[in-house]
């Protein structure tokens, strides 16, 4: 029923325990925010890699231990909140999001990023406040050098990551 909502632009489905969502969700196309913060979600339901509007995507506080490569069909993204998840690894596929300003992956279990992180080009600096453009990569147990690097700032962390 709620999929037949076509001309919808935000929804918020926070804190309601759910696990996923129904396929009929990815006829929603107009839909440019999504919140699916504090629930027991996963996976990133398969509707929302159709739903090419999004700028907006909120999955804190979740279970996902992944994000599956499709994330790169959701060209128009601009801010992605996945932190306080258990993801080990970010798909290279997340490095072609262009648009991307905003990427908060604290508090996860990433021991590394993908080398094309340089690609990212509107995320222009490491955020601290929650509210900052950027990356917030702080709480994982990245691997040395990377942790180092990441002291000099996202520059470094860049220069570190571009292929030589």
């Amino acid at each position: 029923m709620l999929g037949s909502c076509t001309c919808l632009e935000v929804l918020s489905l926070a804190n309601n325990q759910i696990t996923g969502l129904p396929s009929s969700l990815a006829a929603m196309r107009n839909l440019t925010k999504l919140n699916l913060s504090h629930n027991h979600i996963a996976h990133i339901p398969t509707c929302v890699y159709s739903m090419k509007g999004l700028v907006f995507l909120h999955l804190a506080c979740n279970r996902l231990e992944t994000i599956a490569d499709q994330i790169q069909d959701l060209v128009n993204l601009k801010i992605l909140i996945v932190e306080g998840n258990s993801i080990h690894t970010l798909p290279k596929t997340l490095c072609f999001l262009e648009s991307l300003e905003l990427l908060n992956v604290d508090f996860n279990d990433l021991q590394s990023v993908p080398v094309e992180m340089y690609l990212l080009s509107k995320l222009r600096r490491l955020a601290c406040h929650p509210l900052d453009k950027g990356l917030h990569i702080v709480h994982n147990p990245l691997l040395k050098p990377i942790q180092e690097v990441l002291q000099g700032g996202l520059s470094a962390l860049y220069n570190y990551l571009k292929p030589t």
